[in-house]
C-alpha cells in the first residue's frame, strides 16, 4: 500500500509512475511505453505536456554501440 501517495491528485501519481518508468529504462521511450502498456505516441503526449507545464523531462536516450540491445535471431 502506497501510503506516501494520500493527498496527491491522480495527475501527479501518474506523472510520478511515468518519469520514474523512464528512468528505470534509461530514457528509452519504446520499452517505457512498453511496460506502461500505453502507445509511444500516447508517452510522448504526455511527456510533451509535462515538459510544457514546467516538468523537467530527460531526453530521449542516445543509441550508441553499448545500449543497444542484441538482437534475437531466430532459425528458418
Amino acid at each position: 500500500m502506497a501510503l506516501n501517495r494520500l493527498g496527491h491528485t491522480l495527475a501527479d501519481v501518474e506523472r510520478e509512475h511515468i518519469l520514474d518508468t523512464l528512468a528505470c529504462c534509461d530514457g528509452n521511450r519504446t520499452r517505457a511505453a512498453k511496460l506502461l502498456d500505453i502507445s509511444l505516441r500516447c508517452l510522448r503526449m504526455k511527456l510533451r505536456d509535462f515538459g510544457r507545464s514546467g516538468i523537467t523531462v530527460p531526453p530521449p536516450e542516445t543509441v550508441t554501440y553499448t545500449n543497444v540491445p542484441p538482437i534475437a535471431h531466430t532459425r528458418m
